[in-house]
Parts: C-alpha cells; sequence; structure tokens
C-alpha cells in the first residue's frame, strides 16, 4: 500500500472514531433497539440464587412504551426520553408484552456494579448538580450523562428517572408499596443524582413525571 493511501485511510479511521466519541457524549446517537440488553454475568461473590440475566442498557422509552400501548402520550420530540407517568401494574404489563419483567431489587442492585466492587459512575468524584429555571422540572433523554454507565455499559442507573422494581410491600394501613431506584433528587431548584444505592417506596398505583421502568429477562 502506498504511503499516501495509508495515511489517507488511518486519517479517516482517526476522524470517524473521534466524531463517534464526540456524537456518543453529547447525546447524539439514537436509541437503537440493535444493542438495548446487557448480559449480567453471575461472580462467584453474588447473592445466593442469583442467576445469569439480561437487563435493558436504557430505561424504557416513550417511543418504545408507546408501541405496547397507543394511548400512551408523551411531548412531541421526546421519543428517546424516559416512558413515565406508568403505574407498577402498567410497567409489569409492559415487560410482559416485551418478553421480560420487572429486576428484583437485588438484580437491579447487583447489575450496576457487576464486575467492580465499590463501583461509582464518577470514579466517586461528587457529580455537580444540574440546575433548574424557576418552576421547571423535567427528565433527559436517556443516555444523556456519559459517566453514569455501569462498568457493563447501562446507562442511567444513578440519574435520570426512578425505576420501579419487582419488589413491594405492605405498610400498617395495608397501603401496597413497590420500591424503586435510581433517579433524580430535586432540591433549591437543582437535580441531584441519587446514586446507585439511592432507593425509595411509591404506592404502585402512582403515576409520577419522575417513574419509569427498566426491564430484565432470564438468560
Amino acid at each position: 500500500m502506498k504511503k499516501s493511501l495509508f495515511f489517507t485511510v488511518m486519517l479517516t479511521v482517526a476522524i470517524g472514531i473521534a466524531w463517534s466519541v464526540w456524537d456518543y457524549k453529547t447525546g447524539k446517537v439514537p436509541v437503537s433497539d440493535t444493542e438495548a440488553t446487557r448480559l449480567i454475568p453471575i461472580r462467584g461473590d453474588s447473592p445466593p440464587g442469583l442467576r445469569p440475566f439480561y437487563m435493558d442498557k436504557y430505561e424504557v422509552t416513550n417511543g418504545q412504551y408507546w408501541r405496547f400501548d397507543r394511548n400512551y402520550q408523551f411531548p412531541e420530540g421526546e421519543e428517546d426520553f424516559p416512558a413515565t407517568r406508568i403505574t407498577w401494574y402498567e410497567a409489569a404489563a409492559y415487560a410482559k408484552w416485551a418478553g421480560k419483567r420487572l429486576p428484583t431489587v437485588v438484580e437491579w442492585q447487583y447489575a450496576s456494579n457487576a464486575r467492580k466492587r465499590d463501583f461509582s459512575p464518577w470514579d466517586k468524584i461528587e457529580p455537580l448538580p444540574i440546575e433548574m429555571n424557576s418552576g421547571e422540572f423535567h427528565l433527559f433523554r436517556v443516555g444523556s450523562f456519559w459517566r453514569d454507565r455501569s462498568p457493563l455499559g447501562i446507562v442511567d442507573m444513578a440519574g435520570n428517572a426512578w425505576e420501579w422494581t419487582a419488589d413491594t410491600l405492605r405498610t400498617a394501613d395495608g397501603t401496597l408499596m413497590a420500591i424503586v431506584k435510581g433517579g433524580f433528587s430535586l432540591r433549591d431548584g437543582k437535580l441531584y443524582f441519587n446514586g446507585l444505592h439511592g432507593a425509595d417506596t411509591v404506592t404502585v398505583n402512582t403515576r409520577s413525571l419522575v417513574v419509569g421502568l427498566r426491564c430484565v429477562k432470564d438468560k
């Protein structure tokens, strides 16, 4: 191969790689079903009874949920934003329709740091809060925060939408609650990442602008 041709090829490859990295970090790559799941392998020190499973790389998007429920409405241009305002029952129904299920809390937590103990997406550096305009609150396109990524490439587990899990509990008055993981917290007009260990409980009939879902599938 001629030197001029070799350098042309290498320059083209380098430009392509640089473009891909920039495009990825700035959130311009469209969410694709071709890489929708990640295999979660089981290591020796995993919780008892846990078996390998697949987990969605992204939170379920508006566009994906609309395929399941054509009456579902969302803002124009937000097809790749997390699907929210969905009850726990509806989330479970979507997962079943998609041939999947909601993850247990143990599965969710294990998937968030599988292959790396004490994992933090920011390498233990506190992520800066996100400033919101007065009276404003919104989630972000899935995959917008390139540092919010597990060792196995699962995104938005430390922030963005809270995610329904399969685990439920009853309060003293008999109310059925479900455990949600991840998500943002809004304090003093700023969004804070809750981190991989953040959890809360929400009534199963709640339709919240900040609660969505992510699915898993048995291997």
